[in-house]
């Protein structure tokens, strides 16, 4: 029960503080990225699984997001899932990947500034339903 009420707090804490984060409320960015290395695979670029991401900030460190994951050893995925960024470069994220082989995605991420506009995205992955990380590189593009 104490966990619940922690996580509880924490949710509502996050909603009503002000970080301050690289974008503004009602901002949309576009996103994409591919895997580098995978811990279910014995090297680097042994098989591909890419992403395409639209986010949109419903707070300034809190976005929504839905996409499209690209793999090529098995069908592609929806997603749907959630940034929140604490502090200006670092974020955590949450993404549901749906599709005839499912998984949750909990990963950790760093954005590096561009410009105003364009980033460059590094991000950690871990699928629970596989127990597999991931490492993945990718660009963002602030649309407004």
């Amino acid at each position: 029960m104490k966990k619940y009420i922690l996580l509880s707090f924490t949710f509502v804490f996050l909603m009503f503080s002000e970080l301050q984060a690289q974008q503004g409320e009602g901002s949309i960015m576009v996103a994409g990225g591919g895997d580098i290395f995978r811990t279910d695979l014995p090297g680097v670029f042994q098989r591909y699984q890419a992403g395409f991401e639209g986010h949109y900030f419903v707070r300034y460190f809190l976005s929504l997001s839905a996409g499209y994951e690209i793999n090529s050893d098995f069908s592609n995925q929806v997603s749907l899932g959630s940034r929140v960024y604490f502090g200006d470069p670092i974020f955590v994220r949450i993404r549901g990947l749906l599709g005839s082989q499912s998984d949750l995605a909990l990963g950790a991420g760093y954005s590096h500034n561009l410009g105003y506009r364009f980033r460059l995205e590094g991000i950690v992955d871990y699928y629970a339903v596989t127990q597999t990380a991931g490492i993945r590189a990718g660009i963002s593009i602030l649309l407004n």
